[in-house]
């Protein structure tokens, strides 16, 4: 089946859960795009679906927190730190403090692939996403925002894309070495792991047994549970299970589909087994989860 989720766009994105934001940051097509955090997620509607974005982002808060759904984990992110969604993972903002302040920095892509950083750091960074940033870190990055923002906007004389593109290098590359402090290259187990999280996100619709993945990365089905359990704590055939059911809630958004409908897309065997993992993975029904759907959209509708 070659069916696959819709990744949504960064105009999508404003579009669909910023619903007070100005028309000049909706119509905003820059591939870096900078924001304080308080005034970009002031609005938004909490909570917010699950969904896929075609653009990277990353959040620091300064004071405050904001607790994000990455995949099957959830953060709170407290002042201090800092956290980078990479493009096409399955992502949602749970819930943001009253107090919440940071930055709110938006990256699509090719920017990425136009800058001269070293891979173990990139491939870190996303596969390590969570950052503790010290307070001299914060503070500097603090500056480079300020910097940054400036230049985005166009406010200092003769400002270009190369000067964001190395005020923006410059910033990413900190927060990377953050991360990577003490863990100078990856394990062997973290890169298998990420590795089969990677190929479960392009694979699970057609594949959902271990071995498959196993035979795919060359590896004993017995060493890929062990790797995958000791820095997950999860078994494989666990996240193959999570990552298809946060699939199943993106698409269980549309309520013009039917339940089965979506077990079909998915490639479950029958509308009834789709039930049953989603009720294991979740705590209730696709049938509770789309009736939460249709409150939110008639409150939000209300309000």
């Amino acid at each position: 089946m070659a069916y696959s989720i819709k990744m949504i766009s960064n105009y999508e994105y404003k579009k669909q859960f910023l619903p007070e934001i100005p028309e000049n940051v909706l119509h905003d097509h820059s591939k870096i795009q900078l924001y304080k955090i308080e005034s970009y997620l002031k609005d938004i509607l909490i909570p917010v679906p699950p969904y896929r974005t075609s653009f990277n982002f990353l959040l620091v808060v300064t004071k405050g927190y904001i607790q994000q759904q990455l995949e099957t984990q959830n953060y709170i992110v407290t002042a201090g730190q800092a956290i980078n969604i990479k493009q096409g993972c399955i992502t949602r903002t749970l819930e943001l403090s009253p107090d919440l302040q940071g930055f709110y920095l938006i990256y699509e892509n090719d920017v990425i692939t136009n800058l001269f950083l070293n891979n173990n750091e990139v491939d870190f960074f996303f596969t390590a996403p969570y950052v503790q940033l010290s307070p001299r870190e914060i503070k500097w990055l603090e500056q480079s925002f300020f910097l940054l923002k400036e230049e985005l906007d166009g406010i200092t004389p003769n400002s270009t894309q190369d000067i964001c593109l190395a005020l923006f290098s410059a910033t990413l590359l900190k927060i990377m070495q953050s991360g990577n402090r003490g863990a100078h290259t990856l394990t062997r187990e973290l890169k298998i792991t990420y590795q089969f999280r990677t190929e479960v996100q392009r694979h699970h619709l057609a594949h959902k047994d271990v071995s498959f993945y196993a035979k795919r990365m060359q590896l004993s089905e017995t060493y890929l549970n062990k790797c995958v359990k000791k820095t997950t704590g999860k078994p494989p055939k666990q996240w193959i299970q999570e990552i298809s059911i946060l699939h199943s809630q993106i698409l269980l958004q549309d309520l013009a589909k039917e339940i089965s409908e979506v077990a079909y897309e998915l490639n479950y065997q029958s509308a009834s087994y789709f039930t049953r993992i989603f009720h294991k993975t979740t705590g209730i029904t696709p049938k509770t989860y789309r009736l939460q759907l249709k409150e939110r959209h008639k409150n939000n509708w209300a309000s």
